[in-house]
């Protein structure tokens, strides 16, 4: 198996769990706040982390140097890019956040052929922007609508959470030649496993329940959704997407996160036994038709 078909394995692998992620984090969400969520999940990360590193099934291997050099990433994913969705989350629906989360593959192709002097054809710009307007189509069927007033400022912070998405995705691909994607994804789920924690401890004592943050781990339910999070979404991910990104471009590469909607829809369906409409099939046939031609018309 050559590098390009594993790098695009990686990326198929990426969209489907983050696709199924979102089921997880729904459930998550029932029983703990966002940052609190957030805290449990890096977390996890960070354990399992340590526990592979130290008996050996992973290797780590960074200097002070190489951290300072990595750390920029983490400030973009996972800081910034939670952050901003949670407080925007507050003021806009999560089908409005949903269109605007679709405008990271167009983010990320305009920062990429800036930065990164990566070159797309017009056909693949063209199949690019029908994997978004499948994504928008989805969304503003299930009746997205973009009010004034409050949901200006959602509407902002939701941009920032997709700028930070796409900006990550440019250091993924100029950092990730110089090191290992473990090593990176290391350095960024530490920072979130501390950072996070952190906010949620500050958030619990400030509202005086500070055992908020342990109740939670009392659940099963959440326990698992946690795992899934942690584990798979956050350490296999964060692996899975810097490979891919280094070996396809941050651009093609971005295009896959558009799938997950696909999946999201799949797993609601097959799990919580949500009903499936026709706009999803549409918008569905449109995301995966602009996938496929994006990677098809990719330039040698």
């Amino acid at each position: 198996m050559n590098e390009k078909t594993k790098a695009y394995l990686a990326a198929l692998s990426f969209s489907a769990i983050i696709g199924f992620s979102f089921l997880f984090t729904k459930i998550a969400l029932s029983y703990a706040s966002p940052l609190t969520n957030l805290a449990h999940r890096y977390t996890i990360a960070t354990l399992v982390l340590v526990v592979l590193h130290q008996t050996k099934l992973i290797k780590v291997s960074l200097s002070r140097k190489d951290i300072l050099s990595i750390l920029p990433m983490s400030l973009f994913y996972p800081l910034l890019f939670f952050i901003f969705q949670s407080f925007a989350l507050q003021y806009i629906s999560s089908s409005e956040a949903g269109i605007l989360q679709a405008l990271v593959p167009i983010f990320t192709l305009l920062l990429a052929s800036v930065f990164l002097k990566e070159k797309t054809s017009l056909l693949q710009k063209f199949f690019l922007l029908l994997s978004v307007a499948g994504v928008v189509f989805i969304f503003l069927s299930k009746g997205a609508n973009f009010r004034t007033g409050t949901a200006s400022l959602g509407f902002l912070l939701m941009l920032g959470s997709v700028l930070a998405n796409a900006i990550n995705n440019i250091l993924s691909k100029s950092k990730g030649g110089r090191y290992r994607a473990m090593d990176m994804t290391a350095v960024v789920i530490f920072v979130g496993f501390i950072t996070f924690n952190m906010l949620s401890l500050i958030s619990h004592y400030l509202e005086g329940n500070i055992l908020a943050y342990v109740e939670p781990l009392g659940q099963m339910p959440y326990l698992l959704s946690i795992l899934y999070l942690g584990i798979l979404a956050s350490i296999v991910t964060g692996s899975l997407s810097i490979y891919a990104i280094v070996r396809l471009g941050a651009s093609t590469v971005s295009v896959f996160g558009n799938l997950g909607t696909v999946l999201t829809i799949l797993a609601g369906a097959l799990i919580l036994h949500e009903p499936i409409y026709s706009y999803h099939v549409i918008g569905a046939t449109l995301i995966i038709a602009g996938i496929l031609g994006m990677n098809l018309m990719r330039r040698k």
